[in-house]
């Protein structure tokens, strides 16, 4: 394990705020003018000599300059995360970078491994959010603030990441021009600290401007073309890459809400998903809506490594009934398609086609994907079927973990089997541990590819950094922290929407003529049977329901428009994806069931010693919960060393089971990566 922090630290602060300033060419800006070929490249004519912010016009300019930044910073985001994490695996091609990481041993040599990255996006910002006139309006609309909003979330969701890799980091806030500011800026800060400024910098922003202004920029454009791949997809055609300009940036909400999950500040965190949520919703609900996954069939047992030995499927089991559940396209999917245009997707930064275009990414050639090659037809062939299209290489340096592949393994899959009148839940629902539906995206060749195991995000050159779904499970680990575990299952089984008061717990009592408490022979309310929820299909308290009534009011009356379901099921529980019907009254899939078999499963592994379970048990149990839904839902996107670290600090700040527990759970998590990782020694070299 090397996790040195060099001694010399003002000399390698200076070091790389050196090379930031001796490569910004415009005063400080931290990238050059975009050449007429690059992906970014703004359709202004206007030449720019001087660094100025002060014109209603080419702002398009700054912003895409910056998203240049992080063009220059995701392959770094990407690998530093998921190497990090338990859910892949280097393989004997791994380059000694990608190795180092996956073992925690990285040093100063590592390609991966660049504070200078980081500090180049948030130069950038710091550059446009000093200079930019924010008072300039066409009538009585102004014309910067969502722009500036948008620059703002860049440089917290930079510092953001800068603190789960590094721990203690300067922290800049002013623009880095001249060697006299340098010399300024080499003190350390801790994370707490930097993320604390973070917040109150988006917060006056959100006390300054509207749910409308605070919007991400569209720079009126839906959809844009970045170009031709240099390949054909599996029918011959030539495949056209296109990016949504609003999803190259991240809503303030968003990543201030998870600035608040980092700081354990579960209740703002809360408030900002809520908000996002609610005011995104109230656009078009369509935006913030989750439908499922494709079903589960017995195809998949075909080609994916993970289902292969799944051959005896139930007698019951109808893939007619299962594929007609529902009318709605489904979005898990098809967020990992080339188009990428899926409503499921915040964020990403989308990658260039070819070299010509601009900066491109290492990422699919990591998982075996020959995004930039010319090869037509050359994806992962499967009994004569292509399943991925883009061609593929047998030098994969990444794999899927057997941590995955035994997380995948072990879930139940839920099907409908025949229809009862039990009005107005009108099916009954088994299940059977078919694995994981979400595990599709893994595949085995056939042939002459039987020895090589792909996995389908990494190939299309998209970093996604937010999804609808990431919203979704983030509130529902801060509500769970907040007090409130049904509700946080909730956001698993059902969604947050307007059917979830079906299943609340309640108990109705009855009363007399005059409105009195009906009385039995032992002085005890006599329960209304009729009217009363109190068996374990029914789980939602009468305080989580009035959170989500008031406080987080998903439920009120004056949202029935935007969080409703209806016969479309635009809401669905986010377990849905990868496991079938767990909403249902009638499925297995029940609070007091799932999360008491977590409970006994960390009692047993942590050697607890658990005889009876308290408050502190569920939400700790079902905070893991989330973590093994994280797995399913993230995988492969970048996203799961933050995630482990984020939850080993909410356990260290509980102490459910002692101040430490955060760390040992951590350490247990990585221990095939490196043992004895915690949340005080996971950090990177400073360089």
């Amino acid at each position: 394990m090397n996790n040195i922090i060099y001694s010399n630290i003002k000399g390698t602060a200076r070091k790389w705020l050196f090379c930031i300033l001796t490569s910004l060419p415009l005063g400080g800006l931290g990238w050059a003018l975009c050449s007429c070929s690059d992906m970014l490249e703004s359709d202004s004519n206007r030449q720019v000599f001087e660094p100025a912010l002060d014109q209603k016009t080419d702002s398009v300019f700054y912003a895409y300059g910056i998203m240049q930044a992080l063009q220059q910073l995701a392959d770094q985001y990407y690998f530093q995360n998921e190497m990090r994490g338990d859910l892949v695996k280097p393989t004997d091609r791994a380059t000694t970078h990608l190795r180092s990481l996956a073992s925690f041993s990285a040093d100063a040599t590592n390609k991966y491994d660049s504070v200078y990255l980081y500090y180049k996006v948030i130069n950038n910002c710091n550059y446009y959010l000093a200079h930019r006139d924010t008072t300039l309006a066409t009538g009585a609309r102004n014309v910067v603030c969502n722009e500036y909003a948008a620059v703002a979330s860049f440089r917290a969701w930079t510092y953001l990441q800068l603190a789960r890799q590094y721990g203690s980091v300067p922290y800049i806030t002013e623009p880095v021009t001249t060697i006299g500011q340098i010399n300024a800026n080499t003190s350390m800060t801790g994370y707490e600290s930097i993320l604390q400024g973070e917040a109150r910098m988006l917060e006056s922003l959100k006390a300054r401007y509207s749910e409308d202004q605070l919007a991400v920029p569209t720079f009126n454009q839906t959809s844009r073309s970045i170009g031709m791949l240099n390949w054909k997809n599996e029918r011959g055609q030539n495949v056209e890459k296109f990016i949504r300009p609003s999803k190259c940036f991240i809503p303030l909400n968003v990543v201030l809400g998870d600035i608040y999950l980092e700081l354990g500040q579960y209740e703002q965190a809360a408030t900002c998903y809520y908000q996002y949520l609610r005011y995104q919703g109230f656009l078009n609900p369509s935006n913030i809506s989750v439908n499922y996954n494709d079903f589960m069939s017995t195809f998949y047992s075909q080609y994916s490594p993970i289902f292969k030995d799944f051959t005896e499927w139930p007698a019951d089991y109808n893939s007619a009934k299962n594929s007609s559940l529902y009318n709605q396209v489904p979005t898990w999917e098809n967020a990992f398609s080339h188009s990428a245009a899926s409503g499921d997707i915040i964020t990403y930064i989308p990658m260039a086609v070819n070299y010509t275009m601009g900066k491109t990414t290492d990422i699919p050639a990591a998982f075996g994907y020959n995004y930039y090659g010319t090869e037509s037809r050359g994806g992962v062939q499967v009994d004569g079927d292509e399943i991925f299209s883009c061609p593929k290489t047998e030098d994969i340096q990444v794999a899927p973990s057997q941590t995955y592949v035994d997380s995948a393994r072990r879930a139940q899959y839920y099907y409908f089997t025949e229809q009862v009148k039990v009005s107005p839940f009108n099916w009954i629902v088994k299940s059977q541990p078919l694995g994981d539906a979400r595990a599709s995206i893994v595949t085995q060749g056939a042939g002459a590819d039987s020895a090589y195991v792909y996995t389908l995000k990494p190939s299309t050159a998209y970093i996604y950094l937010y999804r609808n779904t990431t919203v979704w499970l983030h509130l529902a680990e801060a509500i769970n922290r907040m007090g409130y575990p049904d509700a946080a299952f909730a956001v698993l089984k059902n969604g947050l929407h307007s059917e979830l008061p079906n299943f609340r717990y309640l108990e109705v009592y009855l009363t007399d003529q005059q409105g009195n408490d009906s009385i039995d022979e032992n002085g005890q309310k006599v329960l209304d049977m009729t009217q009363s929820h109190i068996d374990d299909k029914y789980y939602l308290t009468p305080e989580s329901y009035e959170l989500l009534t008031t406080k987080l009011p998903f439920l009120a009356q004056t949202n029935a428009d935007i969080f409703r379901n209806g016969t479309s099921k635009s809401f669905v529980g986010i377990h849905f994806h990868g496991a079938g019907a767990v909403e249902d009254l009638y499925s297995s899939y029940r609070y007091s069931t799932v999360l008491g078999a977590k409970i006994a499963d960390i009692n047993r592994k942590f050697g607890l010693n658990l005889t009876t379970y308290t408050k502190d048990d569920y939400i700790n149990a079902m905070e893991d919960l989330l973590c093994d839904e994280y797995a399913m839902e993230f995988a492969f996107e970048g996203t799961r060393f933050s995630d482990l670290r984020r939850l080993a600090l909410h356990k260290n700040r509980a102490g459910t089971y002692g101040s430490g527990f955060g760390d040992i759970w951590l350490s247990r998590m990585l221990q095939n990566n490196a043992p004895g990782i915690t949340t005080q020694n996971c950090y990177l070299p400073y360089k």
